[in-house]
């Protein structure tokens, strides 16, 4: 179970994404939450700054590379993306193998489950929804 802060978090978070996105991560939180699946929002929407930091840590900064996208190549750039930890006796569990319920959950949604990536592993955590959009529209988007 979420504790009432994690539940704010949670609120807090999701509210910087589109309308369409966050009623879909709730629907999809709350679905996880009836199969025993409690999950804490660890982000949401991403600033190009924010997303330029995670880019340069393990690159021209130390430590682990922790994102593969450039600001303005990230779904969370654009408030359509979000990843969660699963939530265990109180505590982030980053190996569970509820991610997995999560995922097919979140699938079942419309969403893109970040388990799902051929070409990047172990974003078990990572959500996404854009149907019919593209990378380069969202950008387009932006600038208009």
């Amino acid at each position: 179970m979420l504790t009432a802060r994690q539940t704010e978090l949670n609120d807090s978070r999701l509210n910087t994404l589109l309308p369409e996105v966050r009623e879909i991560a709730k629907r999809h939180l709350g679905l996880c939450t009836d199969k025993s699946v409690y999950l804490l929002v660890v982000q949401a929407y991403r600033s190009f700054d924010s997303q330029e930091s995670l880019y340069r840590s393990g690159r021209s900064e130390p430590g682990l590379l922790l994102t593969n996208a450039r600001p303005g190549y990230s779904w969370h750039n654009f408030g359509r993306a979000y990843d969660v930890a699963v939530i265990e006796d109180g505590q982030i569990v980053w190996d569970s193998p509820k991610y997995r319920t999560a995922g097919e959950i979140g699938n079942s949604l419309g969403l893109v489950w970040g388990g799902d990536f051929t070409s990047v592993h172990g974003d078990l955590g990572h959500f996404e929804y854009h149907p019919g959009l593209t990378m380069a529209e969202a950008r387009m988007q932006m600038k208009a």
